[in-house]
């Protein structure tokens, strides 16, 4: 439906998403009764189990390619008014899903905010923390402290560069885990561990879109990413081996 908000005295008109829904309906219904489970993880394998779990839900029910523009978990976003599938009640941008893992960890308590930088509960302690201004809406409004690539790009600490045309080596990629990101100002995706191995997921960007939307081993993912320019991997909770 189109609406029309106020937000610091501006109107801002648009199609809100409803992606909340996903999260009471079905996700919790997978994710509430394995919570014991869950908390006996390491955390960035908490991160990784509900990242995977919401791109396995979001294809299902949504599509291969679920990318929505301003499409983020909890529906902090603005209402949007043009772009990508902006009329659509559900689906994921980039950042909406490169910290949907982080979002669920905290909801359901598995993460503190400060553990999950990448979350908008995260996002909102640091910018507390630092004194920054959460400017991320439509117009320079407050966003709900949504994390978009922005703020992707500086968040965490920064694990590797990987420079245009360039990849890691064996050595690098033994460095990576799960719940690291990978992208730039502009887009982000997310490595995951799929049976001892790790690959990387995304909603949008150049990678996924070339191997059926389907998750692409990680080494493959940086090649095929690093073709469009300089890439970053960053990563906000403590190393696992």
């Amino acid at each position: 439906e189109y609406i029309t908000i106020k937000k610091d005295s501006i109107d801002i008109s648009g199609y809100p998403t409803h992606n909340k829904n996903i999260v009471d309906e079905v996700i919790s219904q997978a994710v509430i009764p394995n919570l014991d489970v869950l908390k006996k993880l390491p955390k960035n394998k908490i991160v990784n189990e509900l990242t995977i779990l919401t791109f396995n839900i979001y294809q299902t029910y949504i599509g291969k390619s679920f990318y929505r523009w301003g499409g983020d978990i909890f529906d902090l976003d603005d209402p949007q008014a043009e772009s990508v599938r902006f009329t659509k009640s559900y689906g994921l941008d980039c950042s909406g899903f490169a910290t949907s893992g982080y979002e669920l960890a905290v909801y359901y308590n598995l993460l503190s905010p400060n553990e999950a930088l990448f979350s908008s509960k995260g996002f909102s302690a640091y910018c507390l923390l630092n004194n920054l201004k959460d400017s991320g809406g439509r117009d320079d409004t407050p966003n709900n402290y949504r994390v978009d690539t922005k703020e992707l790009a500086f968040l965490g600490e920064e694990i590797f560069k990987i420079n245009r045309n360039t990849s890691l080596d064996d050595h690098q990629i033994k460095q990576l885990q799960a719940g690291d990101i990978m992208g730039k100002n502009g887009h982000f995706g997310i490595i995951v561990e799929i049976n001892n191995q790790l690959y990387y997921l995304e909603s949008g960007g150049w990678v996924l879109s070339k191997n059926e939307q389907k998750p692409v081993p990680i080494k493959e993912a940086i090649v095929g990413f690093a073709k469009h320019g300089p890439i970053y991997i960053r990563r906000c909770l403590p190393r696992t081996d």
